[in-house]
């Protein structure tokens, strides 16, 4: 049954998950491991904060509107930093051998964006929404997105590791209401995660709505949708808009 949603004038959603997916059904992390061992290098163990230093400078040292000249340089210092955090040995020389690779891994081309989503947020655009994702993710998240297609359909893009705080945290959803400027009750927060998601956007005084592509209900009561194309037949435009 469709549950009918008034007085909104904004969406967030989740990044992962949500917008987008593993092209190749598996983490970056575990994808990289793999990569590595393919090609005789050991490293330290896997751990998901690796990305978080890796990606710590993405967000003002790169630009999805470099030349291939900067790029090539920003991505060589970045497989340098992944080595050295990992305690890869591999010499100077040899590390251009790897930078192509592990931007592939690493970077968004590794992820592919749901086509329901992409749609959605076209109609949630012509339709006059705010819309912004709110994740937990490392620093460039709006990168990600520019480069992804979504970023021309989104007003924002708030990253745990910019904010500060990550999801359930009900601070990084007022932080986004904020800059929406929207109060949090006229805002709906959409994502898969009972916890960071629905828990974390009911706290911040937020609307919000689950996810569940493979349609699997939830042991709490919540409004849940099988894609993100259901979310414009449940918004009920008010009188003064959006």
């Amino acid at each position: 049954m469709t549950v009918y949603l008034t007085d909104i004038d904004a969406v967030t959603l989740d990044f992962y998950s949500t917008l987008v997916y593993h092209k190749q059904g598996r983490g970056r992390g575990a994808m990289l491991m793999e990569y590595l061992q393919d090609h005789g290098l050991e490293s330290d163990p896997w751990e998901h904060q690796v990305l978080y230093d890796v990606f710590e400078q993405h967000a003002t040292d790169y630009s999805p509107h470099f030349s291939a000249e900067d790029t090539q340089r920003y991505l060589t210092r970045l497989t340098r930093r992944l080595f050295k955090r990992l305690n890869v040995c591999v010499s100077e020389d040899a590390i251009a051998d790897h930078v192509a690779n592990v931007w592939r891994v690493l970077g968004p081309t590794s992820l592919a964006v749901f086509p329901d989503a992409l749609r959605c947020l076209e109609t949630l655009r012509r339709a006059g929404y705010k819309m912004a994702v709110i994740s937990n993710w490392q620093c460039g998240l709006q990168h990600f997105c520019t480069e992804l297609g979504l970023g021309e359909l989104l007003d924002y893009v708030f990253a745990s590791a910019e904010v500060g705080c990550a999801k359930p945290d009900p601070r990084i959803f007022r932080d986004a209401c904020s800059r929406l400027e929207t109060p949090c009750h006229r805002v709906l927060h959409v994502g898969d995660s009972v916890v960071d998601d629905i828990e974390g956007a009911r706290g911040a005084g937020m609307q919000a709505v689950l996810v569940s592509r493979d349609d699997a209900a939830p042991a709490v009561d919540v409004p849940m949708i099988p894609d993100l194309e259901r979310i414009s037949d449940m918004l009920v435009p008010t009188e003064e808009g959006p």
